[in-house]
């Protein structure tokens, strides 16, 4: 038994030894392997050594400067300067540090030359001397330096030429990318920077030069992207070709280009977007619906495409022609987004089939919702957060909604979750015009302009072609006085060639118009529409610019000095033709061109246009309004009646839409009926002082003096410096036979309201009653010299003139009403007229009549408001009934239109 067991002892260890053996053999074995692999190298020595130090130092290279783009998307930029520095420091031929270091310093430079000064990770700002970085002065010595020591690197050419292109310096970029071609001829990148080059700035520094030289320019630019595209194509060369082969005439040749090079990009975001410009091409310039949209299903085939873009095209098809509305557009955004949503409620196991990433849908779906239903764009917006929270495009939106429900925290929530998300300079913005018009520490302590800077500075940083916030920046600065600052704002959105140029032209126009400076923001706006000029040779395949829907707002505000300082409704139609190519259901267009058509005496024309734009935005009061008032003024008063009471049910809170009802029914001698209207006007919107001035008048004729003195008292309690609450409240005081109170009134009128001019004409037929003749002429005179442009004072004063035989005042008057006034109204206005005119923009200020509230409402949606241009001269012995008849055309000639 013993021995039986010592024998098995002594075989278990046999059998270890043997297995310790065959392990020690392999192990050997594998060490002979890896000597041979590590060639002559048999021993780890100090070769080997400064191998393992190499990859070291480049594994933290990698890691510092992956940390150092971290610390720059968090705002923490000097931070991320000095880190960059510590690897140049490590590594001084790295490219990739110094293009990041030169672009952070070149950010801040821009800044700097805007008046701007970027905010260090604390908040706390810096010195605009001071530099980001320890040892560089500037980006360009950055790049300088870079270059030297990394001389074959492209992409630091390519930056440096960017840099010096932003700051104006033509001649160099050209030099810099010239040397990034001699060492990369095919780059992509550089040839198609280049070309945009040669296409913006020409031969010159001011982009200037004889048609020659622009064909040159244009010859090079072309040469420059067919280069690019042989060995490099790209979505931004093919588009950029095909626009200039569009741009000049030849858009087959474009669509022949987009087919070719459809099928040749690498990924599904280069693909969609020449889709997308394929589709656009047959849908503006061709007109063929069917096409385009035979593009857009083609690119959505596969059925895994996440790029929401051309879903969201392919629901906006036809909008561009005007063949399809909002409801269609809607119908199509709520199909797409309902399967959408049911696929995103789907298991693991389901197959995917919506598989788009973003809430771009539900987004437009939602803008469109809004402007009739905030609670169902509310909803949308909701649905879409729960799919894709990390969407920061929708959080915006909703703080947008909530912010026009009057939720202001829940809106700052909101804009500052999406901040926190992702900054982006839409949120930026956005937030910035909250802390205007609802400054966090509450409206006592009025707009916070240093917190709205400051997110200004950042989202320009963010993205400097942004061309709303250089539009809100400088309307910001513009009201605070600074006007200088605005022009240099307005300027750089120019140059930076923004995406949406027409806002920044709008902005600068509107800017020139509050400084008096007419025909400065005439030439703007010109300027402006020029590079949107849609009309070309007049055939199908001629040229035609990308439709832009803010065009209407700069063709607007041109109509509007062609017909009221130039008095020419033909150069406005010209104006507003051009701004229908661009948005041919633009309400506010199509009721100016009906204004002009009924100024030409053209009412069949005018009732077109205003059915057009009724059609087109039932909500828009304003169409309702005149539409009315020149039935009504053409006795047809049944017409008038309903539609009056169409627009009150469509916008029941437009006041000025109760005002014109109840005028109608008081013309009729319906007494009862114009009463409840007014009063139903008053009870829903509350702070329209007309509607009180209105049934004052209503209640003075029917001798009911107590009830009008009571009414216009509340009138003036709440708007004391609408003129023409003091012109009623003096009629009131006239009734009564108390004829010292009368000059009173009109005298305290004039200090409240001193650009409302019938209050000087009414103080001076007082006076002349009273046989104060010096006086009465002192009044008109002073009046003529604060609104020139008033052609009732000169008939007044004219009619004093006469009275007393004065040959020589007559004659001096006459002189200078023909330096004013133009006896041909196809002739451009007088130079004095001009200036007239712009004496009246800079005394009146832009919204001198406007209660404190309309006035930030307006400079939120940035409106255009003629208020000093009356437009019906008044018959002083029918005070009343000429009032009421500028009661209800006030909205009118002065409506308010978003940019």
């Amino acid at each position: 038994m013993n021995t039986s067991t010592d024998e098995k002892i002594s075989q278990l260890k046999q059998q270890h030894a043997q297995r310790k053996l065959q392990k020690q053999s392999k192990s050997a074995q594998k060490k002979s392997k890896y000597n041979k692999r590590k060639g002559p190298y048999q021993k780890r020595g100090k070769a080997a050594q400064r191998c393992s130090v190499r990859q070291n130092k480049k594994r933290r290279v990698r890691y510092m400067y992956s940390k150092a783009r971290t610390l720059e998307k968090q705002g923490a930029w000097r931070e991320a300067s000095e880190m960059l520095e510590d690897i140049l420091e490590l590594e001084p031929a790295d490219a990739h540090s110094y293009l990041a270091l030169a672009r952070l310093e070149s950010r801040r430079e821009r800044g700097n030359r805007l008046g701007r000064r970027p905010e260090s990770s604390d908040g706390a700002k810096e010195d605009a001397e001071r530099t980001l970085t320890r040892k560089f002065q500037s980006a360009s010595e950055i790049f300088s330096v870079g270059t030297s020591h990394c001389p074959e690197s492209v992409h630091l050419w390519h930056g440096w030429a960017m840099h010096e292109q932003s700051l104006g310096n033509f001649a160099k970029t050209r030099e810099l990318f010239e040397k990034a071609l001699e060492i990369d001829p095919w780059n992509g990148y550089v040839c198609h920077a280049y070309g945009l080059l040669e296409m913006q700035h020409g031969s010159d520094e001011e982009g200037t030069g004889t048609e020659m030289q622009q064909a040159e320019n244009i010859k090079k630019a072309r040469q420059l992207w067919q280069r690019g595209l042989t060995y490099q194509p790209s979505a931004a060369l093919v588009q950029s070709l095909g626009e200039l082969y569009t741009k000049s005439g030849h858009p087959n040749s474009a669509r022949e280009l987009y087919s070719t090079y459809v099928h040749r990009m690498n990924n599904e975001r280069e693909r969609i977007e020449v889709y997308l410009a394929a589709s656009s091409l047959e849908e503006t310039v061709y007109r063929d619906i069917e096409r385009a949209s035979e593009l857009l299903k083609e690119a959505l085939a596969s059925g895994d495409v996440a790029d929401s873009r051309a879903y969201v095209a392919l629901a906006r098809l036809g909008t561009s022609g005007g063949m399809v509305d909002d409801v269609v557009v809607k119908k199509r955004l709520k199909e797409i987004c309902t399967k959408q949503s049911r696929q995103g409620r789907h298991g693991k196991g389901t197959r995917v089939t919506f598989p788009v990433k973003d809430g771009r849908l539900f987004n437009a779906w939602a803008k469109l919702e809004s402007k009739t239903n905030l609670r169902e764009a509310r909803r949308i917006l909701g649905q879409g957060m729960r799919m894709y929270p990390r969407d920061h495009t929708l959080l915006q939106a909703a703080g947008h909604v909530e912010e026009r429900r009057g939720n202001i925290a829940a809106a700052r929530d909101l804009y500052g979750a999406s901040l926190h998300l992702e900054p982006s300079a839409p949120a930026l913005v956005a937030y910035a015009m909250l802390e205007l018009r609802s400054p966090e520490m509450g409206e006592e302590q009025g707009p916070n302009v240093t917190m709205a800077r400051r997110l200004f500075d950042e989202a320009l940083l963010v993205d400097p072609k942004h061309a709303p916030a250089y539009n809100a920046y400088g309307n910001m600065e513009r009201r605070e006085g600074n006007a200088k600052r605005a022009l240099q704002l307005y300027e750089d959105g120019i140059n930076a060639n923004c995406t949406d140029a027409p806002s920044v032209y709008h902005g600068l126009a509107k800017l020139h118009l509050s400084l008096g400076e007419v025909a400065e923001a005439r030439r703007v706006l010109q300027r402006g529409m020029a590079l949107f000029d849609m009309s070309g040779d007049g055939s199908s395949t001629a040229y035609a610019p990308p439709r832009n829907d803010n065009v209407a707002f700069l063709a607007h505000t041109l109509a509007m000095i062609e017909l009221n300082v130039h008095n020419d409704a033909t150069s406005a139609k010209r104006a507003i033709n051009q701004g229908l190519e661009h948005n041919r259901n633009s309400p506010q267009l199509l009721l100016a061109m009906a204004m002009c058509e009924s100024r030409l005496g053209n009412d069949n024309e005018a009732r077109e246009m205003f059915q057009r734009s009724i059609t087109a935005d039932p909500r828009h009061a304003q169409s309702w309004q005149s539409f009315g008032v020149m039935e009504m003024r053409s006795g047809n008063f049944r017409t008038a009646r309903t539609l009056f009471e169409c627009g009150l049910k469509h916008t029941p809170k437009h006041g000025a839409l109760w005002q014109a009802y109840a005028t109608l029914e008081s013309w009729k001698s319906n007494l009862g009926k114009a009463r409840q209207l007014f009063a139903a006007g008053i009870e829903t919107c509350p702070e329209h002082v007309p509607l009180y001035q209105g049934w004052a008048c209503l209640e003075l004729r029917s001798g009911d003096v107590s009830t009008a003195k009571r009414l216009i008292g509340e009138a003036l309690t709440r708007d004391k410096r609408n003129g023409g609450g003091w012109l009623v409240a003096a009629e009131i005081e006239k009734k009564m036979g108390n004829e010292g109170l009368v000059g009173l009134i009109l005298r305290r009128g004039i200090e409240c309201a001193p650009l409302d001019m019938e209050l000087y004409r009414a103080l001076a037929e007082h006076e002349i009653g009273r046989g104060k003749i010096v006086e009465a002429r002192e009044l008109l005179e002073s009046g003529i010299e604060v609104n020139p442009l008033y052609a009732p004072l000169y008939h007044t004063l004219a009619e004093l003139e006469a009275r007393v035989f004065n040959i020589e005042g007559l004659a001096k008057l006459n002189k200078r009403t023909a330096e004013i006034f133009s006896s041909d109204a196809m002739a451009p206005p007088p130079a004095k007229r001009m200036q007239a005119w712009s004496n009246t923009m800079k005394q009146g200020g832009r919204h001198s009549k406007l209660p404190d509230g309309i006035r930030a409402l307006a400079d939120k949606v940035g409106v255009d408001t003629f208020e000093d241009v009356d437009t019906s001269d008044v018959d002083p012995e029918s005070l009343l009934n000429s009032f009421d008849e500028g009661l209800m055309f006030g909205d009118i000639y002065n409506e308010q239109v978003v940019p």
